[in-house]
């Protein structure tokens, strides 16, 4: 086609019904309007609207070409506008859903940073551990832990590496000792925790032999929350394996100690799922980038 300006007119034709009103919003003269309708017809092939004194209406293939046009002039608007916004600053509001426990222990001090870093952009954010829809719910980023594919229409980015650490007080280790093995953790009294969705115990995982491990453990207290169970730990009342993020700062204050550690199973990933787009909006690339960078920033080594 030679120009899109025909095919503008008349979708707006289309909208608005009348060759005179579309005239008065694209600012032409009526008679320009039908011209160009008239053209974009004779291009085609077909005769896209019916015609009287008084009315326009669409045909069976006017009715088929305006739906797609209209549709592919929008996503040319939007085009148009992330090219610009990629020359400026990044800014806008900014939906993310995040993992409940890591966003209650790092989600505020990484947003803290990056509201630094990208002052024009706010934030609202979810924390969830539920499947999101992204586009029904307008969520513009999810961040879940564990190895997400891309979807028929959707991104997923991995962000960073988190080991899994088993762990236990100092004071529970003297008390009732050290294991040096993964199986003789049937010897101790294990904190377990209880997957909400499947209703299943998480089993504990460990390399061996070269060789990755689960593991299952009996123990006097399970908690089907993450968090939970990590304070359990912190009480003493056992040992517990638990994602680095949420070990960090108990293992850096001395409260909890890690144990076999020459067994630690690989690390846990984390991914952020987002709208598969011809051009990803700026804002959105600004978050994935800083959360590459920076959102395993106290992850255990």
């Amino acid at each position: 086609m030679k120009s899109l300006s025909n095919i503008k007119t008349f979708v707006r034709v289309a909208q608005t019904k009348s060759f005179v009103e579309a005239a008065n919003v694209l600012s032409l003269s009526p008679p320009a309007t039908s011209k160009a309708v008239a053209k974009l017809e004779e291009e085609l092939g077909v005769k896209l609207l019916h015609r009287t004194t008084r009315s326009v209406s669409l045909t069976n293939e006017g009715e088929r070409f305006y739906e797609v046009a209209q549709r592919l002039l929008e996503e040319m608007d939007d085009l148009v506008q992330e090219l610009k916004d990629t020359k400026t600053e990044p800014s806008g509001r900014l939906k993310v859903s995040m993992s409940t426990a890591y966003g209650r222990m790092w989600g505020t001090i990484l947003l803290a940073q990056f509201r630094r870093d990208y002052p024009q952009i706010s934030v609202d954010l979810s924390l969830d551990d539920r499947d999101v829809d992204l586009a029904a719910e307008g969520f513009d980023v999810v961040i879940r832990v564990g190895e997400l594919a891309d979807s028929a229409n959707l991104i997923a980015r991995r962000l960073f590496l988190d080991p899994l650490i088993t762990c236990a007080t100092p004071e529970y280790l003297e008390r009732y000792g050290r294991p040096q093995h993964p199986e003789e953790l049937a010897q101790y009294n294990c904190l377990n925790f209880r997957n909400r969705k499947t209703g299943r115990l998480v089993p504990w995982f460990f390399t061996i032999d070269e060789q990755i491990e689960r593991r299952n453990f009996t123990g006097t207290l399970t908690i089907d929350d993450g968090e939970a169970v990590g304070q359990a730990a912190m009480l003493g009342m056992g040992i517990s394996q638990m994602p680095g993020f949420m070990a960090i700062n108990a293992l850096t204050e001395g409260k909890l100690e890690e144990i076999l550690a020459d067994y630690r199973p690989p690390e846990v990933p984390f991914t952020a799922l987002y709208l598969e787009r011809r051009l990803v909006s700026p804002r959105i690339q600004a978050f994935i980038d800083f959360m590459v960078l920076k959102g395993a920033i106290w992850a255990v080594r």
